[in-house]
């Protein structure tokens, strides 16, 4: 049979090592809960002593202020190329002799289109003895009046002038614009 006194020292060894088991946890875990309580302070009061939800409250509304600046941003743009559509930007001048005893080129055709082709011609017939100015409306690209072929010339330069982002899109990959299709292009033999 076992001895009583046997069991009763294997019982107390063992509540011993558990003690001493359970002692050593508790140091451990409070080394553990100063080293996040430490953190914790720091990262609250922050290095200069602002906390860090003053910090995130600040960031937060940097952020926002900074989508809002963006959206103003696009915004403008937005104005901008709607404005860009409506100014002259599209030019062709074409110098010539209207008048064989003239010389010197001093008659021209000369169009402005807007972003939508819209614009006009204005044509100088310059002579010795005279001289004529005319003004003809473009609407999307076509005059509904008779055409000189300088005239006819002058439109197919304005139209051949794209936009930077039309030129790339009308383009194929790694190749320049070849410039406006042959079906919008004047006829020249219009007079």
């Amino acid at each position: 049979m076992i001895n009583p006194n046997t069991v009763m020292y294997a019982g107390v060894g063992i509540v011993v090592i558990l003690f001493l088991f359970m002692v050593l946890q508790y140091f451990l875990l409070r080394a553990k809960v100063n080293r996040l309580s430490k953190k914790y302070k720091y990262f609250m009061n922050g290095e200069d002593g602002g906390s860090i939800e003053l910090k995130l409250s600040t960031e937060v509304r940097e952020l926002r202020e900074m989508v809002a600046s963006s959206e103003n941003m696009l915004h403008q743009q937005e104005l901008l190329a709607t404005m860009q559509l409506q100014s002259f930007q599209k030019v062709g001048l074409v110098r010539y002799d209207a008048f064989d005893d003239t010389g010197d080129k001093l008659s021209f055709s000369l169009t402005l289109l807007d972003g939508k082709n819209n614009g006009f011609i204005l044509s100088s017939l310059a002579g010795h003895d005279t001289s004529r100015i005319y003004a003809k409306q473009v609407v999307k690209g076509q005059c509904k009046e008779a055409l000189s072929s300088e005239e006819a010339e002058s439109i197919n330069m304005a139209l051949d002038t794209l936009m930077p982002d039309i030129a790339n899109e009308g383009a194929p990959q790694g190749e320049p614009s070849q410039g406006i299709p042959a079906d919008r292009k004047i006829n020249t033999a219009q007079k």
